[in-house]
């Protein structure tokens, strides 16, 4: 995979954007808007489905390091959890797109389902790390960030195709208008 100074540019003004989105979400909304909104991981579908699983999963695994490292956010230990979760959402949005050359629409709906599914084996994994047996807390959890996360799934319908359409006809993208 090509990486050139466009990609690159794109990639930190993802990462820039990652890192300011949530934090006005939560000025807005206070603490749940974060996870209700999911404005980390709409940023890092953006960069996967529109410059590829590397700028996907760079955004998804930094953007939570460098807001933690900035504002404490999100917390330890959260933060390794969403760390591995919005990076599968960045460079899975990437692979289905750009290699496998799914729609963004079907892109989007993979990307989603691969990110949630990290999630929730992730939290079974540290549940038997941790020592506890009782895994159906694990589910709890997992059923609660999920219902709380439904606003922002529904945002990510609604914001990332159209958004992903403009910066293919602005960057040359692989949808992009030819004339």
């Amino acid at each position: 995979m090509k990486i050139n100074t466009k990609t690159l540019t794109f990639t930190a003004l993802l990462l820039a954007l990652g890192i300011a989105l949530p934090h006005l979400v939560h000025m807005l909304g206070g603490q749940p808007a974060g996870a209700m909104w999911l404005p980390i991981h709409l940023v890092a579908l953006i960069a996967g489905l529109s410059f590829g699983p590397i700028a996907g999963v760079t955004v998804g695994a930094l953007t939570p390091l460098l807001r933690f490292a900035i504002f404490g956010m999100p917390p330890m230990p959260l933060v390794w959890f969403m760390v591995i979760e919005v990076a599968v959402y960045g460079a899975a949005a990437g692979l289905f797109r750009k290699p496998m050359k799914l729609p963004v629409w079907a892109s989007l709906a993979l990307s989603q389902v691969a990110g949630r599914a990290v999630r929730m084996l992730t939290l079974f994994v540290a549940a038997r790390l941790f020592g506890m047996d009782n895994l159906p807390a694990a589910t709890v959890v997992f059923t609660s960030e999920l219902v709380l996360g439904l606003p922002g799934l529904a945002l990510q319908w609604a914001v990332v195709p159209p958004t992903v359409k403009l910066l293919d006809q602005h960057t040359g993208g692989r949808h992009a208008k030819r004339t």
